[in-house]
């Protein structure tokens, strides 16, 4: 408790509502707080409802003005079909509350919360309720009888049996959400074994251009500080074969690099390790008995090696097209319109836990038919909203067997907008 709101209260001078300078030191903690590592947006998200209400400005914290200040959305985005703005919130409320069943959150003196159905934030202090209240007033009853080293004693054994009430709290609702309960149920084998989970990330192969190449691309340019890429501008017939140099295990994909990211934050915050590695590095001797994580399809050897007994795979089409092909179901295809730049406006993903796979361990997989996709689906994966909504709507019993669900999401601004289920399997 700072110097300053201990003597008001002291003295009996207790403000409803704590001042600007208290609520920016909590903010600051819980934005420094492992609760919020790993996730920009939501870190943006809280830092600027929280100063536009303290600046007087509440009354513009509208979905719109967030999509476009915070998300970096067009004003003129369609927010009925883009969900950026809600998703954000949501996920800040989630992550405030893992913040305050941590021992630093249950003691913290001055409380940040977004409620539902608004983006205002409150700001209160933790004990600012008609049964905090009457705590106080026993306390203060009480303290002219209390010997100094008794007393500080008695604060100590409140603030742990404020700390032991936040976790038991949290555990019950989080058993009694049933979204949440799914969720732990699908990740119940990673989670109990005792070995980190390996994250295989997709290979791409990227193409550089030759020296030769870049030299003709340099002709006629102005030399330029500080140095930047740029586009080939080299006439076609100027260049061939040669001038592509194929570039392997060096990079990875954004959406690789997002789901890998999503996931792993989410299993940090369980206490969970993980191994990092390139699917292209990783043996077969590496998989087994291994709880292993594939992210991407094509680019990824052992997700195109082990999809040969699923329902739902990937494959290629005589004009290379990359399609998820139903095996059972007449031979659907989903695919994307192919466009030469990468870009597109949808996205097809899938999502596979294979309990039963030969490697002899849980395999799961995270691909889309573009980044766009993979993306997506490790948001999904590490978020019990997203996730236990579609887990709730399989066949009972699938907690124990393999799942497999096909789902489509739109793209705006390159930006994947939350999936939505088109096919299922369990078996």
């Amino acid at each position: 408790m700072s110097k300053t709101a201990s003597r008001e209260r002291e003295s009996g001078a207790i403000r409803s509502t704590p001042s600007p300078e208290e609520v920016r030191r909590q903010l600051q903690k819980i934005l420094a707080s492992p609760a919020f590592h790993g996730s920009k947006r939501c870190l943006q998200f809280l830092e600027y409802v929280c100063e536009k209400a303290l600046s007087g400005q509440a009354g513009s914290l509208k979905e719109r003005t967030i999509a476009v200040e915070v998300f970096g959305r067009q004003p003129e985005s369609d927010l009925a079909e883009d969900t950026i703005v809600r998703v954000g919130a949501r996920e800040v409320r989630k992550r405030l509350a893992q913040y305050y069943v941590t021992p630093e959150g249950a003691a913290c003196e001055v409380r940040i919360d977004v409620h539902p159905g608004s983006y205002t934030p409150e700001f209160r202090y933790a004990g600012a309720n008609h049964e905090g209240d009457a705590t106080r007033v026993a306390l203060t009853i009480e303290e002219p009888r209390t010997k100094p080293r008794r007393r500080g004693l008695i604060l100590a054994c409140g603030l742990v049996a404020l700390v032991v009430l936040g976790v038991a709290t949290a555990a019950k609702l989080s058993t009694a959400n049933p979204n949440v309960k799914a969720f732990q149920l699908f990740w119940d084998p990673v989670l109990r074994s005792s070995d980190p989970m390996l994250l295989a990330v997709a290979h791409p192969i990227v193409y550089h251009a030759s020296r030769r190449a870049e030299r003709l691309n340099a002709e006629g340019r102005p030399p330029e500080e500080p140095l930047m890429q740029h586009p080939l501008q080299v006439p076609a017939k100027s260049l061939d074969g040669s001038d592509m140099i194929p570039v392997l295990n060096q990079y990875v994909g954004f959406g690789d690099m997002v789901a890998a990211n999503e996931v792993s934050a989410m299993l940090a915050r369980k206490s969970k390790g993980v191994r990092l590695r390139l699917a292209s590095s990783v043996g077969f001797e590496d998989l087994r008995k291994t709880q292993t994580f594939l992210i991407g399809a094509i680019t990824n050897r052992w997700t195109m090696e082990l999809q040969q007994a699923w329902r739902f795979r990937f494959a290629r089409t005589p004009d290379f097209k990359v399609v998820i092909v139903d095996t059972q179901a007449g031979g659907t295809e989903w695919s994307i319109p192919a466009k030469e730049d990468g870009s597109s406006p949808e996205d097809y993903i899938l999502v596979c836990r294979i309990r039963n796979s030969f490697t002899g361990g849980l395999l799961l997989v995270a691909a889309g038919l573009k980044q766009f996709g993979t993306e997506a689906a490790g948001r999904l994966l590490a978020d019990p909203d997203q996730l236990g909504v579609i887990l709730q709507r399989l066949s009972p019993g699938w907690e124990s067997k393999n799942v497999q669900f096909v789902l489509h999401a739109r793209v705006i601004g390159n930006a994947p907008a939350l999936p939505e289920v088109v096919a299922s399997h369990v078996w």
